[in-house]
């Protein structure tokens, strides 16, 4: 039986970024798996159709959270296969069944054709054991 502090199991994971398309955010998300051992955590995401893929590594100190990301985009999709990566700071909720923080990490304004760092939001729920 895992310990109640235990965060392994399935997460849902939502980030925003800001639109090469638009004013405002985009949103990208996926269904993670998350394991556990002592304050490391880490997720990897379910395998999707699309064929995008992420990594996270989180060290858990009592209600925060901080670590790094990687994302293999789609290879079909807006930004063609680019990998991304960066950090992000995170607190856990009272009940340890979310998680809302901040991230940041380099990225291509598409506008411009240069590197550019952004940063925005980013939300973790975890899943019922049935889903």
């Amino acid at each position: 039986m895992a310990h109640a502090d235990d965060l392994s199991g399935s997460w849902y994971c939502c980030y925003w970024f800001p639109s090469n398309t638009h004013d405002g955010e985009d949103p990208s998300s996926y269904q993670v798996t998350a394991e556990q051992t002592g304050e490391q955590l880490i997720f990897q995401s379910v395998p999707n159709a699309a064929g995008s893929y992420i990594f996270i590594r989180l060290h858990v100190d009592g209600i925060y959270a901080a670590g790094s990301w990687t994302e293999n985009t789609e290879p079909e999709g807006e930004f063609a296969g680019m990998i991304y990566s960066g950090v992000m700071q995170l607190i856990l909720s009272e009940d340890r069944q979310r998680m809302t923080g901040k991230w940041v990490g380099t990225g291509r304004d598409l506008q411009q054709q240069r590197p550019d760092v952004y940063g925005g939001r980013w939300e973790f729920s975890r899943q019922p054991i049935d889903a």
